[in-house]
């Protein structure tokens, strides 16, 4: 076997590949290479990384993920490469076997690089043809590059092509349905729904799409990538739906104190970032220059063949993508706040101490204009899904290598950050991680270092994700010495069933936090049968005269609360109904519908804004009720800002089906819509 590869990677690919990922420039996302220097395969130590892999990286940068950052979609492609060329080799070897293929073992003598390397290189041709065909003229270039024929479909298991051709189609066949949805264009198949819109934060527990600027004048709002990669079908044979998280107590807002003091933490982490501290975040952040290259610098060391490389390779990317499968699941189950959106609903915009943004160092800022060094990730922030994914790369090769040494170190010099270009770091800065265990830790603490998750994710993540190396490399030892059986193909799991229990349930108690300061349970001048606990001190209360109210007939009871209401407080009505908030106080001002729940026998909502509160009738009679519009209006879809389904002339009448104080729900041209109130007419019964 061909042993000059360790010289060959620190001379060539390592700058090829690390010029082009870390300088902030990321040259292999914005290109499509093609070899400079003519060879043939039998001349290659390293077809993965020489001729696969910087291709499918460049379109992976042009088509699918710029910053090299979603790991989701990423790993997929590059586990089932990998797969494809680890199955192509298996015959050229005393024992292993392939995963999906059972191709005979050939003779001994034709154990030769040439052979391997074309067997390999045929198998990845196959697999990236099936994964992303529309760049199919990318895979015939890499093959033609180095001599191989695209258009070679033999499947002779008796020559390298045939195998390879073999192997390819069969790793991409086998995975074509295992719960991600290729076939659907990866969309997703859970159901999910954000809580949360990218313009209001209703549940500050919960995970906020953000919105990101694209360019001058267009926004684009985040959206949860690949939910449906918790039902993928793993590697390594266990059942992801018996490993479980414990929850994210802190980011329960119930929690004031925890929840207010992990936001503390990370606002105080962002306003004493360091360079290297930056430099570990662009690095980890690049999971292809993090955990790609620390690989190439282990298979330098370890001077393995191109097959072992390719083993090595599947084996790293597999525990990645089975401990992504349960960091996924467990996203999916609860749908954590990010930091950015808690740090705004704490602190509004009170002026807070962080990271002022690329090259401003520390600022004062408003706390809803904080950002994190790294933009936001589009998923659930609990738990950490890079941390997750660092700890099972280094447990893998760990394992791999014997060894928890690792002796690797990236340079960065002055100025060559992704962010802060120019700016950072002040000097010539080298990253050096000695073992395996500080690689993951670093990982883990950058994370939380860039801002993007509460330390208590990156903690959860560190504590359980080391086993999906265990697993990847117990099952990997099976195929290499030919135990493992023949794996069929791949199959989505079943739903969560966790989830479809939560979503079966009736909805949650609406729990309010204690009171926390020393006022009294009603406010002055309120009679018995309305009473309110606020958590702030200072809060006062109103009645309000009814009959000022008028076009209201449906109003049962009003009050008018003011102060401060920063921490909120609870309203309780003794009647039953519906209760709304009167944020201007005026006689028809606007208003809208609090989520109502009943507390022993009273009707209650929490508000955390003044203004007057008030109960109005569920279930008014509205058997006679009829409005005749006053104008051209909008047929909405739900009332407020629902969708626009229809116009409505003036002069229209309707009979009412249902209706809220300033909203009613009418049949006009076959559809049932919503109109407001404030442009028609209505009689007595309404």
């Amino acid at each position: 076997m061909m042993r000059s590869y360790a010289n060959f990677i620190k001379s060539c690919l390592w700058v090829l590949i690390l010029c082009g990922l870390l300088s902030g420039g990321l040259s292999l996302g914005q290109g499509l290479p093609s070899a400079e220097i003519a060879f043939d395969a039998a001349e290659s130590p390293d077809p993965l990384h020489q001729v696969v892999l910087p291709r499918l990286y460049a379109i992976i940068g042009a088509d699918i993920s710029p910053s090299l950052g979603d790991a989701t979609l990423i790993n997929r492609f590059r586990f089932i490469v990998s797969l494809a060329m680890v199955d192509a080799a298996a015959p050229y070897h005393p024992t292993a076997v392939g995963m999906y293929s059972r191709i005979p073992r050939r003779p001994q003598e034709e154990w030769t690089d040439a052979n391997i390397n074309t067997a390999m290189l045929h198998g990845a041709y196959n697999a990236l043809m099936g994964l992303l065909p529309d760049r199919q003229n990318v895979w015939r270039d890499m093959l033609r590059d180095i001599g191989l024929d695209p258009d070679d479909t033999s499947v002779d298991l008796e020559t390298a092509v045939g195998i390879g051709n073999v192997a390819g189609q069969s790793a991409h066949e086998a995975r074509l349905y295992d719960g991600i949805n290729q076939t659907g264009d990866y969309q997703d198949t859970t159901g999910y729904a954000p809580v949360n819109s990218a313009f209001d934060l209703r549940d500050p527990s919960r995970w906020q799409p953000g919105l990101r600027r694209q360019g001058v004048g267009v926004y684009t709002v985040q959206h949860f990538v690949t939910p449906q990669l918790s039902n993928m079908e793993p590697m390594a044979p266990f059942d992801p739906r018996e490993l479980r998280v414990a929850p994210p107590a802190a980011s329960n807002p119930e929690t004031r104190d925890a929840y207010q003091a992990q936001a503390d933490v990370v606002l105080e982490t962002s306003a004493n970032l360091s360079d290297e501290m930056k430099l570990n975040a662009e690095l980890f952040d690049n999971k292809i220059a993090s955990l790609g290259l620390s690989y190439i610098h282990l298979a330098g060391e370890m001077d393995l063949s191109p097959a072992d490389i390719a083993r090595g390779y599947f084996l790293k990317v597999s525990a990645w993508m089975d401990a992504s499968i349960v960091t996924w699941q467990e996203k999916l189950r609860y749908d954590a706040v990010r930091p950015n959106s808690a740090i705004a609903y704490v602190y509004g915009d009170e002026l807070v101490a962080a990271w002022g943004g690329p090259g401003e160092g520390t600022q004062e800022m408003p706390a809803n204009e904080w950002q994190a060094y790294l933009p936001e990730p589009d998923h659930p922030e609990y738990p950490s899904g890079s941390t997750c994914g660092c700890y099972a790369h280094a447990q893998a090769l760990r394992r791999f290598s014997g060894t928890d040494e690792l002796n690797w170190s990236v340079s960065y010099p002055a100025g060559s950050s992704r962010i802060e270009p120019g700016v950072t770091p002040a000097d010539d800065t080298t990253l050096t991680f000695d073992t395996w265990s500080g690689f993951a830790e670093s990982c883990g603490q950058s994370r939380h270092w860039s801002g993007v998750h509460f330390v208590e994710a990156v903690e959860a993540s560190a504590g359980y994700c080391s086993v999906f190396g265990d697993q990847a490399y117990d099952y990997y030892l099976t195929l290499l010495d030919g135990s493992a059986a023949l794996r069929q193909p791949a199959q989505a799991l079943p739903a969560d069933p966790w989830l479809q229990a939560a979503r079966q349930a009736p909805a949650p108690r609406v729990v309010v936090p204690e009171n926390t300061y020393p006022t009294p349970q009603s406010c002055k001048y309120v009679d018995d049968s309305v009473s309110v606990t606020a958590v702030n001190n200072g809060v006062t209360c109103e009645e309000v005269d009814m009959s000022g109210l008028t076009g209201l007939s449906q109003s049962l009871e009003a009050i008018v609360i003011a102060g401060e209401l920063d921490f909120g407080a609870q309203v309780c009505f003794e009647q039953p109904g519906s209760i709304v908030m009167l944020e201007n106080g005026g006689i028809v001002p606007s208003f809208h519908e609090l989520l109502s729940y009943q507390a022993g026998d009273s009707t209650c909502a929490w508000i955390n804004q003044p203004g007057t509160v008030m109960l109005v009738a569920s279930q008014p009679l509205l058997t006679e009720c009829q409005v005749t519009t006053t104008g051209v209006l909008n047929l909405r879809r739900t009332p407020e800002d629902g969708e626009v389904i229809g116009l409505i002339q003036k002069g229209v009448q309707l009979l009412v089906a249902a209706r809220t104080p300033y909203w009613y729900n009418v049949r006009y041209g076959g559809r049932d819509g919503w109109i407001s109130g404030d442009f028609v007419q209505a009689n007595s019964f309404c």
